[in-house]
């Protein structure tokens, strides 16, 4: 016998000589840990991981991701639109005609709110940048309860987590919230 045999024997007296990792019933069939439990990389042993979506602050912006509003001119008339300060007592508005031109950069929104009677409704002219800037509008119309949580201050622009519901951790994937990750060998039949 070469080396390589005797090496092999060796190796499986060695395997033999040790203990055999406790059995695990799964729905998915037994299986059987192959090499000790060691802490999970992911997690580094804790269990939980900081929310991938708000980075752990629990909250994300309510307008998205983007910095600015997207305007369409061909949209844009007809449109509804909030403003996050009280202006002229209304909040809620509505495009109602164009003027001006984007390349002279004098474009130009009439925005009026649509509540009351046509003779008593407030027009204002809006300047694109303005119109186009987050913390000024808003695009399409907020909820009554967002408005009511502003009390009469500007809006906010935060909603709770959609993924770790305001708890700023979730679960580790990878060992399922248990710190520790091992490597299974399924065991097929019943007498293993």
């Amino acid at each position: 016998m070469g080396q390589r045999g005797k090496r092999i024997k060796k190796e499986i007296k060695k395997e033999k000589k040790e203990e055999v990792p406790p059995r695990i019933n799964t729905p998915y069939g037994p299986i059987r840990n192959s090499r000790p439990l060691t802490p999970c990389d992911t997690c580094l042993g804790r269990g939980i991981v900081r929310c991938n979506v708000c980075d752990g602050r629990a909250v994300t912006k309510a307008t998205g991701h983007r910095k600015r509003n997207t305007l369409n001119v061909n949209r844009v008339v007809g449109s509804r639109w909030t403003s996050v300060e009280i202006r002229e007592g209304w909040r809620q508005f509505e495009c109602t005609e164009l003027s001006g031109s984007r390349k002279k950069k004098n474009f130009e929104v009439r925005m009026s709110n649509t509540c009351g009677p046509e003779e008593r409704r407030v027009h204002l002219w809006i300047p694109e940048d303005e119109l186009r800037d987050k913390r000024a509008w808003r695009m399409g119309w907020v909820t009554l309860e967002e408005i009511r949580m502003a009390n009469r201050g500007p809006l906010i622009d935060s909603k709770v987590c959609f993924r770790c519901k305001g708890e700023r951790v979730l679960s580790c994937i990878e060992c399922d919230g248990k710190g520790k990750t091992g490597y299974h060998q399924q065991l097929y039949g019943k007498d293993q």
